[in-house]
């Protein structure tokens, strides 16, 4: 079974985290996941989150926009919707923080707004081999399945014109 390589973020809260390259990452929502020894199954519904990334040497925020694919996954026992995008310039360390916005009315503390939730953070290099690994094995199934499907219809249709041109041949003529 393949590994995703990332890097997961328990949140809400904040955590330094190495980006080992410079480029484009995905920030995806875990809703089936394992960090440590604890899992988390969360529910596929995107919580309402604020995500900040931030430069920990510059303090520079880091431009966040929506996945600009919609890609999931499940691998491993873990499963992941993508959520963000980001480019970095240079390899470094950043801080990655998320929270719930405040609720009106709701106490502090108070509900699924406090749930902790797991993000991992996965470069596109690593995504393109994960997605090419899953595309890979879902062309394999599609292959087993319709390579005999097609060998079956390619033997009647055989069966078919060589019983036809039997009959022709033994047919007497008048």
């Amino acid at each position: 079974m393949a590994e995703i390589p990332s890097i997961q973020v328990v949140v809400p809260g904040s955590s330094n985290i190495t980006l080992s390259q410079p480029g484009k990452y995905t920030i995806f929502y875990e809703y089936r996941s394992v960090v440590g020894n604890r899992i988390y199954s969360t529910g596929e519904e995107i919580p309402g989150l604020q995500v900040n990334l931030i430069s920990t040497d510059t303090r520079d925020d880091i431009p966040l926009s929506s996945a600009s694919v919609n890609r999931t996954y499940t691998v491993g026992g873990r499963s992941g919707i993508g959520l963000l995008d980001f480019t970095i310039d240079q390899a470094g360390i950043y801080e990655l923080s998320a929270s719930y916005p405040p609720v009106q009315g709701q106490q502090e503390g108070g509900g699924e707004q406090n749930q902790e939730i797991v993000l991992a953070v996965i470069h596109s290099s690593a995504i393109d081999k994960l997605f090419g690994t899953i595309t890979g094995a879902v062309a394999s199934v599609m292959a087993i399945v319709f390579i005999p499907f097609v060998v079956g219809i390619v033997i009647i249709v055989i069966t078919f014109i060589k019983r036809r041109k039997t009959r022709t041949r033994t047919t007497p003529t008048t």
